[in-house]
C-alpha cells in the first residue's frame, strides 16, 4: 500500500509540499486508456467527426465526477456543508455508481449533439468504462480504500500503517479480503467480454444491456466482501450500491428488450456498428 508516491519539492509554486497521490495517479492512467479505447471504438462505428472524442470525455468526466459526489453526498448528508461541497472531490468521498450514471447523463448530452443513438453509443464506450475502472480500483488498492471484511483465507492481504492510509486503525494488520482486486479483475473480465460481445453484437444496445447485467451481478457479490459499511451506507439487509444494482439489473434487461424488439422491427445494426 503507498498512498503518497512522493511529495512536490517545496519551491515548486502552487503544489510545493503537496503529496502526489497514488490513487489520482492510477485513475489518471484509467482515464486516458478508457479514452484511447472509446476512440478506436467510436471510429469503427463511424463517428470519425474531429474532436467527437474530446467532446464526449469532457462530458462523461465533468458529469461522472459530479454524480459520484452527488450520490456520495446521498449517502453521507453530514458532509453537505455549504453549495461547494456539492463538487468538493478533492475533500474525498465519491460513489462509483453515482459516477456511472452521471457519465451516462454526459453520454446522453453528446448522443444528443453528435445525433448519435443512445444505445450505439453505450456499446462504443460501456467496455472503455470497464478498462478505466480496472486501473482505478488498483488505486483504491494503494491507498486502502474500499477495503475488505476480515479473512484470513485464500487471497488474503494485510494492510501497514502508513501516512495518507484510509485503512481503520484497528485493521491495519489484519489480514481481509482483498475487495480492491475482486473489482478490478471483474472490470477486467467485464471488458474482455463486453469488447468480444462489440463485435458480434446483433443489435444497438446489445452490449449496454448485457453490461449492466453482469455490472450489477458481480458488484452485489463483491459487496459481500467488504468491510467499509459505515463508508457505503448499508440499508436494511443491503448497501447503497447492491440497491442500486437492482435498479440497474432492472434497466438493463429493459434495454435489452426494448432494443432487441427495435432491432428486429426496424433491421439490426451489422457487427461493427456501421448501418
Amino acid at each position: 500500500m503507498y498512498p503518497y508516491l512522493f511529495v512536490f519539492p517545496d519551491w515548486m509554486p502552487l503544489i510545493g509540499g503537496a503529496p502526489l497521490r497514488s490513487f489520482s495517479v492510477m485513475v489518471l492512467i484509467g482515464v486516458v486508456f478508457a479514452a484511447w479505447w472509446a476512440g478506436r471504438s467510436l471510429r469503427r462505428m463511424g463517428v470519425e467527426q474531429s474532436g467527437a472524442v474530446d467532446h464526449l470525455l469532457r462530458n462523461a468526466l465533468i458529469c461522472g465526477f459530479l454524480g459520484a459526489r452527488l450520490l456520495y453526498l446521498v449517502v453521507h448528508p453530514e458532509a453537505y456543508e455549504d453549495v461547494v461541497s456539492l463538487i468538493a472531490i478533492w475533500k474525498g468521498g465519491i460513489v462509483s455508481y453515482g459516477g456511472f450514471f452521471g457519465g451516462a447523463l454526459g453520454a446522453w448530452f453528446f448522443a444528443r449533439a453528435w445525433k448519435i443513438p443512445f444505445p450505439r453509443l453505450g456499446d462504443a464506450v460501456l467496455p472503455a468504462l470497464f478498462l478505466g475502472q480496472t486501473f482505478g480500483r488498483i488505486g483504491c488498492l494503494l491507498v486502502g480504500d474500499d477495503h475488505g471484511r476480515p479473512w484470513d483465507g485464500p487471497l488474503a492481504i494485510t494492510f501497514p500503517a502508513r501516512e495518507g492510509s484510509l485503512i481503520p486503525h484497528d485493521l491495519i494488520g489484519v489480514p481481509l479480503h482483498p475487495s480492491q482486486l475482486y473489482l478490478s479483475f471483474m472490470n477486467l473480465v467485464l471488458f474482455l467480454v463486453l469488447g468480444a460481445l462489440l463485435r458480434r453484437r446483433r443489435f444497438d444496445g446489445q452490449v449496454l444491456g448485457v453490461g449492466m447485467l453482469l455490472y450489477a451481478v458481480g458488484r452485489s457479490l463483491v459487496e459481500l466482501t467488504r468491510g467499509d459499511d459505515e463508508a457505503r451506507g448499508i440499508y436494511g439487509l443491503m448497501s447503497t450500491s447492491q440497491w442500486v444494482s437492482v435498479i440497474t439489473f432492472a434497466l438493463g434487461v429493459f434495454v435489452l428488450v426494448r432494443q432487441r424488439h427495435a432491432g428486429l422491427t426496424t433491421g439490426c445494426t451489422p457487427p461493427g456498428g456501421r448501418s
